[in-house]
């Protein structure tokens, strides 16, 4: 069965509102975990952009978290900050926190793997000048200290495994998503059901592999203004993310963690395999 979509509209304020289109994403999201709890976890990490060396420590609770991120020059730490933690697969955990005590929207999302013993992330941003409806991210990856991989030994890497794969994702009984993977840096979502119905576009994108089959995959909206990072497993066929960012038509801050149960459709092949190959005499 088909369902017919409205008028598509470039505009966004004809969208739904980011408000009520996120509204009952959790209706498929993993359970919580605490998993963590009563643990300090220290990574000998870089940042992405730059390669600098930053040290981040995050101490749990069962309901707080105890965070900082220091390099040579800034130390950046907060107390007490609520989290939401998930375990996707034995000793692979989704991380996802607000640093309360910015003076604009600051999330902190990573996948970390104990197993492993490295963690991938980013910080997420809202309310920079000279964009400031636009979401920004600064990725992080490194080691956990005396864990199973050495300190710059080993980290996640960019992965060109997603590209030519398209995923149909139902957040809820109502709300399903297609995403087509194009290319390293770019990414096609289309909203078949829900309050954003008939809706797509083609998005900045980041791919890491945390395990086989298993990844971490973000976007940044450029006509909304959304950050959305997602731990794909399609292994389970499930997922566990964020979405960060304000409402286009309130400008209220929309920060929700979501699930998904995910089906995946025949891979299309790379650009070398669908050329035709020498005409044969």
């Amino acid at each position: 069965m088909t369902t017919a979509a409205p008028t598509f509209s470039w505009n966004k304020d004809d969208w739904a509102s980011l408000t009520d289109m996120a509204d009952g994403f959790d209706e498929y999201r993993p359970p919580h975990s605490t998993a963590l709890a009563g643990q300090a976890i220290v990574v000998d990490a870089i940042y992405d952009d730059t390669d600098e060396a930053v040290v981040i420590t995050h101490s749990f609770t069962d309901s707080a978290v105890e965070w900082s991120f220091a390099t040579d020059d800034s130390r950046q730490n907060g107390d007490g900050d609520t989290y939401e933690l998930f375990e996707m697969q034995s000793g692979l955990y989704y991380l996802h926190y607000r640093r309360n005590s910015a003076d604009h929207p600051v999330v902190v999302s990573a996948a970390i793997d104990t197993t492993a013993g490295l963690v991938t992330g980013a910080i997420g941003e809202l309310g920079i000048e000279p964009d400031p409806h636009l979401a920004r991210q600064r990725w992080f990856r490194g080691s956990i200290r005396g864990g199973a991989a050495r300190h710059g030994a080993a980290m996640h890497q960019r992965t060109e495994e997603l590209i030519g794969r398209r995923v149909r994702y139902a957040y809820s009984s109502d709300d399903v998503y297609d995403h087509i993977y194009l290319n390293s840096n770019l990414f096609t979502w289309l909203c078949l059901g829900g309050a954003e119905l008939g809706v797509g576009d083609t998005d900045a994108c980041t791919y890491w592999k945390l395990r086989e089959n298993t990844y971490l995959f973000s976007w940044l909206e450029k006509n909304v203004g959304v950050e959305g990072m997602v731990l794909i497993d399609l292994n389970a066929h499930r997922t566990v993310g964020i979405q960060f960012g304000l409402d286009q038509q309130s400008g209220e801050l929309v920060n929700i963690t979501m699930g998904s149960h995910a089906h995946e459709f025949g891979r299309a092949g790379g650009v070398d395999e669908v050329r035709p190959g020498p005409a044969v005499s």
